[in-house]
Parts: C-alpha cells; sequence; structure tokens
C-alpha cells in the first residue's frame, strides 16, 4: 500500500486532501488489480496510518489547510548537518523510493549552508531545511533531534557550579551544567538530559575516563570522541553468559559434516577472532577444490536480540594501536565464534571447483560442521612459501600451501589483467610496549601468505554475491564508484609541476581501468617519491561502501561483490550471512516473503555500516596520529632523515623514512617565503633554499603534542635537492610578487 500512497503523492502537482488521496491510490490499484472492487475501510485506515507514519518522519508535508504532498514535491528536505566550528556546515538529505515490487532505493543529495542560514544547528543535528532556489540560499527551518547522546569533554569549575567543556570543536558553543558535584580536569563522557535555553543544557555523567597518560584510557578516549563505544548493554552480556561455550549436537542438525577435512586459518600471530579458514584439494579431473569456511556468527546472534543491536550500533571491530574494540563481546569473538584449532566450530562454508585457469566452474554454499587442523601464521607461512622454512607442526600442510599459492597468485594476475588497480605501497607498523606506548616502527607489506588469504575472501565474495543476485535476491554489496575526477586533474597537475607528467588526462584516467592502472605503474616508478605519490593517489579514488544498489566494484574490476568473509568484526558480513539462510538456503516461498523484508531494511543497514567504517578509519587514522606524537615528545632535540611530501602557504609537510609524518611551520623557517601553487614550491625572498615536493631534509624534531597530534620539525639541512622544470619561470615571477608584497607591508609599518 505504501508504494500506491508514494506514487499518488508523487504524480500530484499540488497537495490534497485525503479523500482525493484515497481516491488517486483506488486508481492505481485500478490499473494493475484485476476486478478490483475499491478500497474498504481498512485500506483507508492502512492510508491513514502509513501517512501519519510519513509526516512525523517528514516523508510527506502537510500544509496549513491540511493537504498532503510528498516532501520531495516541495522545497523542503530532511538530513543530517555537519557543521565545522566556523558554525557553517552543510547537510545530506536522504530520500527513499519505493518501487512497484516493492523495492526500497535511496538519493543522496548534499546542501551547503551559509552560517546566517543554520539557525542554530550544531554538527550532528537532523534538520527540516527549505533548499531555496531562485537565488534564494538553502536555510535551517527546524532542527528536529539533537543527538547528544555522547558528549566528550574536560570537567571545568565556574564558582561553585561544575559544567563540561566538549572536546569537538564543532560542539563548543554547547553549555553543559552538571548535576550536583565532580572533580576538575576529569574527562567524562555526558548524556544531555534537560535543554533549559538554545544552547544551554543539564548533563549526566555516563562514564568518566582515567588520566589522559593512563594505559589504553587514552585510546579508548580517542575511539569515544570519534563515536565508538568499547562497552555493551547489560542486556547483551546477559545474553552472552547464556551461550554454549562449545558446539552443541541439536547445533549440527541439518549440516554438512567437515570434521574430517584438513582445514586449517592463516592470520597474525596475535589474532583471537578467526573468521576464516581454508581447505584445498586436487580432483580426479585435475581440477581443485578450495573451501573457504567462515565462521557461523548469524546462528548465536538472533536478529533483533540485544547483541544484535549492539553490534549494529558498532558496525566493526575496531584495531587501534596494540587495543581492539570488538563489535562482539570477546566470549564469542574469541570463544565460540572464533575458528579455532582443535575444536568444532559452525561455519558457513563456499566450496568452489577452480579449473586450471582459476575459474570457478561450480560451487556450493552450505551450513557446516568444522575442526580447523592448526593456526598459521603468516610470518610463518611466508617462510614456507619464500625461503622453504617448514616449521615441523607444518609439514602436514605443505603441499596444500604451496597450491594455494599458485592459484593465489593466478587469481591476482587475472584480476589485475581484467583492470583491477594495486597501490603496493608500504604502511607505516608501529611496535608497542606492554604500557602502550610506541617502542619503534616497522613497514607492513603484504607478501605471499597475506596475498594468498585476500585472494580467497575476495573469490568467496564474489561467488557468494553472483549466487543471491542471479537468483533475484536481495544482497548488501560492496560497491566502489570510479575515482574522482576533479581531484585526478589536481593529482595530475601535481605530477606536472613536479616534472613527472603522465600521458593521459582526468577523465580518460577516471573511465579506464586500463589507463589507471598505468598511473600506478608510473607513479610505483619514482622511486622515493613512489610512497607519498601513492598515498595522494589513493585519496583520488572514490570510497567504497555498502549498498543494495550493485554498481559493481571498480577497484577490485569485479562486477559481482559482497563482503561475506568476516562475520565476527563486519556487521555487513552478519547480513550477508543472513540473507543467504533466509533465501538461498530456503524454499521459494519462504524466501520470496524473507526477500521482501531485506528490501526494506538492507538501505539503513547500508548506510549505518558505510557510516561507521568512515567513523572507524578516522579513529584508527587520529590514534596514529596521537601515539606516534607521543613517541616523537620523548626525542624532541634529535635529528631525522625525511623527505618534502607537501608544500603549502603554511609551510612543509614531511615524512620520515620511518614514515612519521609532521610539519615545518613557516615560522620554523629562516627568512621570508613565498608560496607558488603552480609549482608546489616554497621560494625564499632572501637568497635562502627554496623548497620542493621531494627534497631530502635533515630535520630536528621542535615540538610534539600527544594532545593536538602534531609534530614540529626545523630544517636542520637541506640533503638533496627535486629540481623541477619552471619552464614559464613562474617561481621567480612569484618571488618579485611577494617581495614587492612585503617591502609594501614594511613601509605602511613604519608610515
Amino acid at each position: 500500500m505504501k508504494y500506491y500512497v508514494d506514487l499518488a503523492l508523487r504524480k500530484c502537482k499540488k497537495p490534497i486532501e485525503r479523500e482525493m488521496l484515497y481516491l488517486k491510490v483506488a486508481e492505481l490499484i485500478s490499473l494493475e488489480v484485476k476486478d478490483y472492487a475499491g478500497l474498504s475501510s481498512d485500506d483507508k485506515n492502512k492510508i491513514d496510518e502509513i501517512v501519519e507514519k510519513g509526516l512525523n518522519s517528514y516523508e510527506y508535508i502537510e500544509n496549513n489547510s491540511g493537504k498532503i504532498s510528498s516532501i520531495i514535491k516541495t522545497s523542503f528536505r530532511v538530513g543530517r548537518f555537519y557543521g565545522n566550528k566556523n558554525k557553517e556546515g552543510f547537510v545530506i538529505s536522504r530520500n527513499f523510493f519505493v518501487n512497484k515490487e516493492g523495492q526500497s532505493f535511496t538519493t543522496e543529495d548534499k546542501y551547503s549552508i551559509d552560517k546566517n542560514n543554520c539557525n542554530g544547528a550544531i554538527d550532528g543535528d537532523e534538520v527540516l531545511i527549505d533548499i531555496g532556489g531562485n537565488g534564494v540560499k538553502p536555510r535551517v527551518v527546524d532542527i528536529l533531534d539533537r543527538n547528544l547522546e555522547n558528549i566528550v569533554g574536560e570537567v571545568v569549575r565556574q564558582g561553585y557550579s561544575y559544567f563540561v567543556k566538549p572536546i569537538d570543536k564543532k560542539k563548543q558553543g554547547l553549555n553543559i551544567a552538571l548535576k550536583g558535584e565532580a572533580i576538575e580536569g576529569q574527562r567524562v563522557a555526558v548524556k544531555l538530559v534537560e535543554q533549559t535555553s538554545d544552547d544551554f543544557y543539564i548533563g549526566e555523567i555516563t562514564r568518566v575516563f582515567n588520566h589522559k597518560d593512563d594505559p589504553d584510557q587514552d585510546i579508548l578516549w580517542e575511539a569515544f570522541k570519534c563515536g565508538i563505544d568499547d562497552h555493551f548493554s547489560s542486556k547483551s552480556l546477559e545474553q552472552v553468559k547464556r551461550m554454549p561455550t562449545s558446539v552443541l549436537d541439536s547445533d549440527k542438525i541439518g549440516r554438512e559434516d567437515l570434521t574430517n577435512w584438513k582445514i586449517f586459518t592463516i592470520d597474525g600471530a596475535d589474532t583471537k577472532d578467526i573468521d576464516d579458514a581454508l581447505s584445498c584439494r586436487k580432483l580426479p579431473n585435475g581440477n581443485y577444490e578450495v573451501g573457504v569456511h567462515i565462521a557461523d556468527v548469524s546462528h548465536y546472534i538472533p536478529e533483533n536480540s540485544p547483541l544484535d543491536k549492539d553490534a549494529y550500533t558498532k558496525s566493526n571491530s575496531n584495531y587501534l594501536a596494540n587495543k581492539v574494540i570488538p563489535m562482539l563481546p570477546h566470549e564469542l569473538s574469541n570463544g565460540i565464534c572464533s575458528l579455532n584449532p582443535y575444536v568444532e566450530r559452525l561455519a558457513m562454508s563456499c566450496i568452489m571447483e577452480l579449473n586450471q585457469d582459476g575459474e570457478v566452474i561450480n560451487y556450493r554454499i552450505t551450513p557446516t560442521v568444522i575442526k580447523s587442523n592448526t593456526k598459521m601464521t603468516y610470518d610463518a607461512v611466508n617462510g614456507i612459501l619464500k625461503d622453504n622454512i617448514v616449521p615441523e607442526e607444518y609439514k602436514d600442510f605443505e603441499e596444500e600451501l604451496r597450491t594455494l599459492n599458485i592459484i593465489a597468485l593466478l587469481l591476482r594476475k587475472n584480476r589485475i589483467l581484467n583492470g583491477a588497480v594495486e597501490f603496493n605501497k608500504p604502511e607505516l607498523k608501529p611496535i608497542y610496549s606492554e604500557k602502550g606506548k610506541i617502542d619503534s616502527f616497522s613497514m607492513r607489506i603484504q607478501d605471499l601468505g597475506e596475498n594468498l588469504i585476500e585472494e580467497f575472501m575476495i573469490l568467496a565474495n564474489e561467488t557468494v554475491d553472483k549466487h543471491l543476485s542471479k537468483r533475484g535476491y536481495p544482497c548488501l554489496h560492496r560497491i566502489h564508484g570510479i575515482p574522482n575526477e576533479e581531484k585526478l586533474f589536481d593529482y595530475l597537475c601535481m605530477l606536472d609541476a613536479i616534472s613527472l607528467p603522465f600521458e593521459y588526462n582526468a577523465k580518460e584516467c577516471a573511465n579506464s581501468r586500463e589507463i589507471m592502472q598505468k598511473l600506478v605503474e608510473h607513479v610505483s616508478d619514482t622511486g622515493r617519491l613512489s610512497t607519498m605519490l601513492s598515498s595522494r593517489l589513493i585519496r583520488c579514488m572514490s570510497r567504497a561502501k555498502y549498498s543494495p544498489v550493485n554498481i559493481g566494484h571498480s577497484g577490485l574490476a569485479k562486477q559481482y561483490y559482497c563482503h561475506f568473509t568476516s562475520p565476527i568484526r563486519r556487521y555487513s558480513d552478519l547480513t550477508v550471512h543472513r540473507i543467504l539462510k533466509d533465501c538461498a538456503l530456503n524454499d521459494h516461498a519462504k524466501a520470496k516473503r524473507k526477500a521482501k523484508k531485506w528490501e526494506q531494511k538492507l538501505p539503513d543497514i547500508g548506510m549505518q555500516t558505510s557510516r561507521m567504517e568512515k567513523i572507524a578509519d578516522e579513529a584508527e587514522q587520529q590514534v596514529l596520529y596521537m601515539k606516534c606524537a607521543e613517541y616523537m615528545k620523548e626525542h624532541v632535540g634529535e635529528e631525522y632523515r625525511g623527505t618534502v611530501i607537501g608544500v603549502s602557504n603554511h609551510g612543509l609537510q614531511i615524512q620520515l623514512d620511518n614514515l612519521v609524518e609532521g610539519k615545518v611551520r613557516m615560522r620554523n623557517l629562516s627568512g621570508n617565503y613565498a608560496y607558488n601553487p603552480n609549482t608546489y614550491t616554497l621560494i625564499s625572498l632572501d637568497g635562502k633554499e627554496d623548497y620542493y615536493i621531494g627534497d631530502r631534509l635533515l630535520v630536528k624534531v621542535k615540538f610534539a603534542s600527544k594532545e593536538d597530534k602534531f609534530i614540529d620539525f626545523s630544517v636542520s639541512k637541506k640533503l638533496e635537492e627535486n629540481l623541477i622544470d619552471d619552464i614559464n619561470n613562474t617561481n621567480v615571477m612569484v618571488k618579485k610578487m611577494a617581495r614587492r608584497k612585503l617591502e609594501d607591508n614594511r613601509y605602511k609599518k613604519k608610515h
């Protein structure tokens, strides 16, 4: 019925009365339903319920005369306001559509709001906006919901009263008074329980964090600020207590018993939440049977249960420095749901037959019971595959490992030939002490063992998506659009400026996987600049996200792709498992009913999991910056070698050889400098060193702040200059203009 209500309101150019809506809906139904007898009183009541719900959610708008219209037919929109410290921002509005088959679709629009039109909105508010038009700027009409459950800040005292000063600069305009006494200087989370005026609230402390330098607390504090809570509800913890700690006989009913198969896992040495396991054997026809066995978390976490609601809210496990904030309690993530060795575990197995070309020619997806024979580590597997060093406990699995490695290399080769874009850049990997501080640094590089696991997880994810999609069932796809053309244009301009021109333009790069591969190879061949240039190129790529609407995965060059292989640590994967059980592994009648349910749920799940993944990435980055600054604070005055990876009118961005990044601010450079954006150069106005992207410098640690996540350097010496072509002598021209401006300013100060 909602489909007909939506369609009727969308077809009307003007708002209509309730009785007219009944008639319009009846007309639409009569066009599609034979022998239609007209609306019953129950139908009218159902329409009234749909309208009231739509009015409450601002899907529909009612004017002063009581007439109704779809909000999309008006200049009003509902969305989330994202503000900045300048009290301006933008609103993202999402609109939902339902087609004849009852499938839900979502569109997303972005509207910029200047500070004069924010009407008191702050970051995170759900707002009603008038998008304007004809020269009228978008403006906030009303604040519908101010989600201020978890404000984090420091307790300050003013007279006899205690207040919380939010850490988030976007929320520092709020005045939050606390009930009762508190301890000045404490870091706390507060829930706002009463609003006494526009920006004045009464708050209750919901959590107290220990001192900022206590082990783990600094990480939890940063995570909480980003929107990640490490706590679980009391109902979830009660649910955990009722969970079995081993597989019950009743759990095995209807499952394929694979406990006698040679199955093993490969993970990091410290991994305790093991999602995936592998098996491999050669078939009589010369093909290979590869099993990807994934923990069956959905068996233990019923939909809409307390644990499910907590998992939906978190959406991911978060790996921050040396700490894990799990999506599921450790009793599950490290226990009954983890594919630990030597014990029976429930799994969802994707068992594929691959031919000699690495093509999947047959497969089955089925619930199973498995028993992992051993837990291998990446380091040991790499030792076997690269150096022929085979530990005694791995000898029984050597043949399978070598076979899987050959297939994995073939799969990777096929992906790249098909247009997949690969960035093989080293990443910073800090080594942490027991106290949670960085001891040293190493590089995280993907080796044969890591590649082996990645390729088979990609293959299983693709197979599952194809399985659902080609049968017409819904799926939460992992989608990835083409690169951002505007960002690519700026990137190619920078390559030109630093004398590393690329032969194709931005549009050609964005729309051709082959040309994009050539750009990646071009950047990889730039020697010591390759890491920096690869990082910048990655920022030009679109962000992958989750969606029920499939547009394919550009980066992997896959038409069908979802996430199925990590249900312990990703809610998206848990969702795909549930869809498989409800639809692909069910009888047709039940599958059809269940499919409707998932079509309605998936847009929200896609948005939530995509949003929380972005938050997880931000938290990981912020914690890394904080820990690096903490480390460098103990090395103030010491000198390091580094490379200029960015130049702006604020100074130089430096990447040390250990991949730690910091800045040389303009005020810490000797003399006067001007920035030339055309050549990405800082030009000395006093005849001293000019600075280019790619310059090698010896820098001294001048200052480091763990609180601000900032590292300041000063330049000790230029070690090597990355001279660039300056055909138009723009640096000379900029230098002349900057000198003239400098002299004018000096003259004005004197007179």
